[in-house]
């Protein structure tokens, strides 16, 4: 490992620990490369998924409240984010007691609201943004704008999960020299790499993810039935819930695509055995009309490590992780009869095949979990070296 050899003592600071979707967050806490002594949050979730050592919480006072504010954002947008009187007491007890010398936020609206604190004790703080907290959140939200310049004033170091995420960080005013880029992993010996080559029909395509406008998935089920008209050719496989279940279920029935499957949240395991049955990855990313950006979604970068090829869109740092008509298709965001020609051309099973085998071996190069966390570790040294 580069870099001066330092004891960096972390906490982490989320709002919620842990959503099941948020499972690359505990991988990078439970890697004892990062030193992550405690988490600092106002929710517990998912406890047996994803267990923890220690963690502090304080609940925000009213969550009624909060779920108000963030239901009408526009009635709040020059409200600022903050920490209450009860979990600045919480918090800065647990800092003091385990002796933390640097604080990880993970999303820029968790950075705003942790800033002052560490700002009093004279912590250095290190945020990860993620997307939205950097796309829609600053164009809809004054005061969090706002905030956002004054912690890029703060921040020892502001992490991007891509480098196309580097670059709209830049745009919005943090300076260059704090921006460090640093992926997101996968445990990839974890992922078993699949020979599909002898996969029998149908063809299956798997899109694991939120049903969330950014997504796509309304336009990805059109897209499947305009490739795939006649029954039996082929099945689209929907792993996921979210607000747009309602409309996803719509467009089943008004595309009569009686081959695409609505699986719903499936935990860990039963993913895994429907990535081992499917034969190619879709996921249909796009700006969303409130302006939302993705920033890398996981979910591809752990199909990509059992050896599926991937279709999706130049979205994001997504053309980071797939490398068009060599480890998978890339079409324009919105581009419905683009992506519906590419799903297409994954009858060929030799193309599927080697595309698979390239994605597998980008992943290892780029984006092992253990490669991932050791240069977080070398961005913490460096915040202390300083």
């Amino acid at each position: 490992m580069n870099g001066p050899t330092l004891n960096p003592q972390v906490a982490l600071y989320v709002d919620d620990f842990l959503p099941y979707t948020h499972g690359w967050i505990y991988r990078q806490i439970s890697d004892p490369v990062t030193n992550v002594k405690t988490v600092l949050c106002h929710q517990r979730s998912e406890e047996k998924i994803f267990p923890i050592a220690r963690y502090v919480t304080s609940t925000r006072s009213g969550r009624l409240s909060e779920y108000i504010k963030g239901r009408f954002w526009f009635l709040f947008k020059y409200f600022s984010l903050s920490l209450d009187k009860k979990a600045i007491q919480a918090f800065g007890e647990e800092l003091i007691a385990q002796k933390i010398n640097l604080v990880h936020a993970h999303f820029g609206t968790n950075g705003v609201g942790i800033a002052p604190l560490c700002k009093r004790l004279n912590i250095p703080l290190v945020v990860t943004f993620h997307g939205f907290d950097i796309s829609s959140a600053p164009l809809r939200w004054p005061a969090y704008r706002k905030q956002l310049q004054l912690l890029f004033d703060q921040i020892a170091c502001a992490i991007a999960i891509s480098e196309e995420m580097a670059e709209r960080l830049i745009v919005i005013g943090c300076p260059k020299e704090k921006i460090k880029v640093s992926y997101l992993g996968v445990p990839v010996n974890k992922f078993t790499y699949i020979d599909r080559s002898q996969h029998k029909e149908p063809l299956v395509f798997l899109h694991a993810g939120r049903l969330t406008a950014k997504k796509g998935v309304p336009d990805l089920v059109r897209a499947f039935a305009k490739a795939f008209p006649n029954k039996g050719e082929a099945e689209l496989w929907l792993a996921g819930d979210g607000e747009e279940r309602k409309e996803v279920k719509e467009t089943i029935h008004s595309t009569q695509s009686s081959d695409v499957k609505l699986l719903g949240r499936l935990t860990e395991e039963e993913l895994q055995q429907a990535r081992s049955k499917a034969h190619v990855f879709v996921i249909n990313c796009r700006t969303d009309q409130a302006g939302t950006k993705e920033g890398l979604p996981i979910a591809i970068l752990e199909a990509c490590c059992t050896g599926m090829p991937v279709i999706s869109t130049r979205h994001a740092g997504i053309p980071e992780a797939i490398q068009h008509e060599h480890t998978g298709f890339l079409v324009e965001e919105y581009d419905s009869n683009a992506f519906a020609l590419a799903m297409q051309k994954m009858r060929e099973a030799s193309l599927r095949t080697q595309m698979g085998i390239n994605a597998n071996v980008l992943m290892r190069e780029k984006f092992s979990l253990e490669k991932c966390n050791q240069e977080l570790r070398r961005i913490y040294n460096e915040v202390l070296s300083h």
